[in-house]
């Protein structure tokens, strides 16, 4: 996406949004350092940041999307087949460089009692659920508008 595609009220909108999500960003990392030293902790210390900051993001997500300023009137439509096409390909390379960093046993080894990973990835498919229907709600606005 390039910024010359939307207009002046979609660059505002976007602007102003990015600048609410990273001060709620700001501020809800800050919380999770004021509660971590206090003893309380939710997520080991990676996985915290990253639950935070993946939420943060999909909060801006949505929030441009619903405010139609994500794209702007000058969308070319690319062949599906070829992003799904890229997608498959850059998983696929993904999956044979862990797989083979597993086999080699170069990776750290993980404690059974560590749960980070299933909340992460619980947390990234209700954000893909939202980011979906947020989706779906925008192609839904676009054609009532017609």
């Amino acid at each position: 996406m390039h910024k010359s595609e939307l207009d002046e009220m979609q660059l505002q909108k976007r602007n102003n949004i990015g600048n609410q999500v990273y001060m709620i960003l700001f501020y809800l990392l800050l919380l999770d350092i004021g509660l971590y030293g206090f003893g309380f902790r939710w997520l080991n210390y990676p996985m915290n940041v990253v639950v935070i900051m993946n939420a943060c993001m999909a909060y801006y997500l949505v929030r441009i999307i619903w405010n139609k300023s994500y794209v702007g009137p000058k969308v070319k439509a690319k062949s599906l087949g070829r992003r799904i096409g890229i997608v498959i390909g850059l998983a696929g390379l993904v999956a044979g460089i862990t797989s083979v960093l597993l086999k080699n046993g170069s990776l750290l080894t993980v404690s059974t009692e560590d749960n980070s990973a299933v909340i992460l990835f619980i947390v990234s498919v209700v954000l893909l659920i939202i980011l979906a229907v947020v989706s779906l709600i925008s192609k839904w606005q676009a054609r009532s508008d017609e």
